[in-house]
């Protein structure tokens, strides 16, 4: 799930700034990073695997 947002997070940023819609990209990346790193904070004390 983490892996996920982080690649979302990744894909949207170049796509946003190829329209030149920078500010609305950084916010929607910024978006799935916080909920990447919200899903992975529970389960980071028990397993190791991301």
């Amino acid at each position: 799930m983490m892996r996920l947002m982080f690649m979302i997070a990744a894909l949207v940023l170049p796509i946003s700034m190829f329209f030149d819609q920078a500010a609305s990209g950084i916010l929607i990346s910024l978006f799935f990073m916080l909920t990447g790193a919200y899903f992975s904070k529970p389960r980071f004390n028990r397993s190791k695997k991301g």
